[in-house]
């Protein structure tokens, strides 16, 4: 009878070592679950709040920019008797025409971004004004021909598929850039249409320009312009 007892009591010691076993494994697969997504989540986070930072970095470059065209603008007025050329005002050169460029790049004169990441292969559209800049096909840089304060605006696509962040920058000497930063997952949305890989970068803002300075779009020389995309570069005098 005794020995009874004790198997009983021992298939119940055994039994309740098991489930206490069986507890700690669920323990230990919940905290490790939590811990993953937990993990997750705060990365998720991190780059929010990166792509916030960038996000702020830009506006504050364009409000930099505002403030020293402002105080261009004043230091100009308080100079005595500025001479202005007969028909000239605000965006026109002396003939009374307007100041602006514009340029795209078509399927036949897309190139393949260089090493140095500049974005090359712009032909320019023919427009009734005056030309704002010179471009060299050779080096994809655009050269300014009047000084003054211009509204520049710029637009690439990416191949998504090939880059997972994409940037676009227009650098501008002696002065903020154009930043455009965007960060872009590698695997398509279920159902998405046949142009889910056409990702837009673009880039906007008011200038002052020095005659000669030259502008560029770069990239990073991995990334890849889409075919199929809408790529321009452009800019306009306003005063």
């Amino acid at each position: 009878m005794q020995r009874l007892v004790l198997r009983r009591r021992g298939r119940a010691l055994r039994l309740a070592c098991a489930l206490v076993a069986v507890t700690a494994l669920a323990l230990a697969a919940c905290s490790a679950l939590l811990s993953a997504w937990t993990w997750r989540q705060s990365r998720e986070l991190s780059r929010s709040v990166q792509t916030l930072r960038e996000r702020l970095e830009q506006v504050n470059m364009q409000r930099k920019a505002i403030v020293q065209l402002f105080l261009e603008k004043r230091k100009l007025l308080n100079v005595p008797r500025i001479k202005r050329e007969v028909g000239q005002g605000k965006g026109r050169n002396a003939n009374g025409k307007k100041v602006a460029s514009h340029f795209e790049i078509t399927k036949d004169s897309l190139q393949k971004v260089g090493s140095e990441g500049i974005i090359k292969g712009w032909t320019e559209q023919q427009l009734n004004m005056t030309q704002a800049v010179h471009y060299n096909p050779d080096t994809g840089t655009f050269r300014v021909v009047r000084r003054g304060v211009y509204f520049l605006y710029c637009q690439v696509h990416f191949n998504e598929n090939q880059s997972q962040y994409v940037k676009l920058e227009v650098s501008v000497p002696k002065g903020p850039s154009l930043q455009c930063m965007e960060g872009y997952g590698t695997t398509p949305a279920a159902g998405s249409h046949q142009f889910h890989f056409l990702k837009p970068c673009q880039v906007s803002g008011l200038l002052l320009l020095d005659k000669g300075a030259e502008l560029k779009a770069v990239t990073g020389s991995s990334f890849t312009l889409q075919v199929s995309g809408k790529h321009y570069f452009g800019l306009f005098k306003v005063n």
